[in-house]
């Protein structure tokens, strides 16, 4: 197992639509583990050479995906953190909003309003949320599995250039600037019988995975899954099929870095550590993820 952490700074903030809205677009509070894998996947694209998207299968079985569904064979995990970093300014902060925009409605209108005389009908005016976050430092630890990364024809070389090409964390708008990227070897993986609490951790985790945490907050965001890449998948990620995270406690509606203190693991739970040089990134992900 390998780890790399992505550190950068927002230049205005992101926005990451809720997967099961269409034209009413609301947003997550924090880029999920999908997006975190899609924006690296757009660094391997520019790397390798694979394209946006591919089409596996043939016929009525053809599915068009984006070639992240490729990298998550290699990625098994994704963590954000807000950071307060060197290359960040201090007490930086970020806040969820909506904006008001001009859309384009027609993909949600009748057939019969697909001609070019019903045109005044195409646009219309809805909220689109945003997560304002100007200058804000961030953080992003990917967990990567070897054998995976083999496959893809990849070397640890090519994953710290893709990471360098990261543009955007969630919609294209989304901008970031990629200030470095690490990669290391020396990780510590234990079970939840073996970690013992109180653990202080920055990246956020599913609810499912901790018990007795404090200075913590509830989210609701996807879980990790290939279809979150389909386009028009047969059988849609439905409400149902997200779940609560925990991530450090904010100041109201207002979202800062700060540290989760996590008394005890619960039962299909790890503890990553990861040692980059004179510092460690700790991270609470599902036990398969890592193999256990």
């Amino acid at each position: 197992m390998l780890a790399l952490l992505v550190e950068g700074v927002f230049h205005w903030g992101f926005s990451v639509r809720i997967v099961t809205e269409s034209a009413g677009a609301q947003h997550y509070p924090y880029p999920p583990p999908s997006t975190l894998i899609g924006a690296l996947a757009y660094g391997v694209s520019a790397v390798r050479g694979f394209p946006e998207c591919e089409v596996p299968g043939s016929g009525r079985r053809a599915t068009l995906r984006s070639t992240a569904a490729l990298v998550h064979k290699a990625v098994r995990w994704a963590a954000f953190a807000f950071s307060d970093g060197p290359s960040a300014p201090r007490r930086a902060a970020a806040v969820g909003y909506s904006d008001f925009i001009r859309a384009f409605r027609l993909p949600y209108q009748r057939g019969a309003r697909h001609v070019w005389e019903q045109q005044d009908m195409w646009y219309g005016v809805n909220a689109h949320g945003r997560v304002y976050a100007c200058g804000a430092g961030f953080k992003a630890l990917y967990l990567v599995d070897e054998a995976g990364l083999s496959e893809l024809g990849l070397g640890e070389r090519d994953l710290l250039k893709a990471a360098y090409s990261i543009v955007r964390v969630g919609a294209r708008e989304s901008l970031v600037s990629v200030v470095s990227a690490h990669l290391t070897r020396d990780v510590e993986i234990r079970g939840a019988g073996d970690a013992r609490g109180p653990l202080e951790i920055e990246y956020y985790f599913p609810a499912r995975l901790a018990e007795d945490v404090e200075h913590a907050e509830l989210v609701h965001l996807p879980k990790l899954d290939p279809r979150l890449w389909e386009f028009r998948p047969a059988s849609p990620v439905a409400l149902h099929e997200h779940e609560e995270f925990y991530a450090p406690l904010g100041a109201g509606f207002v979202i800062k870095p700060g540290r989760m203190l996590v008394g005890r693991l619960a039962e299909g739970a790890a503890l990553v550590s990861a040692r980059f040089g004179g510092r460690v990134e700790r991270a609470v992900v599902p036990a398969e993820v890592v193999g256990l």
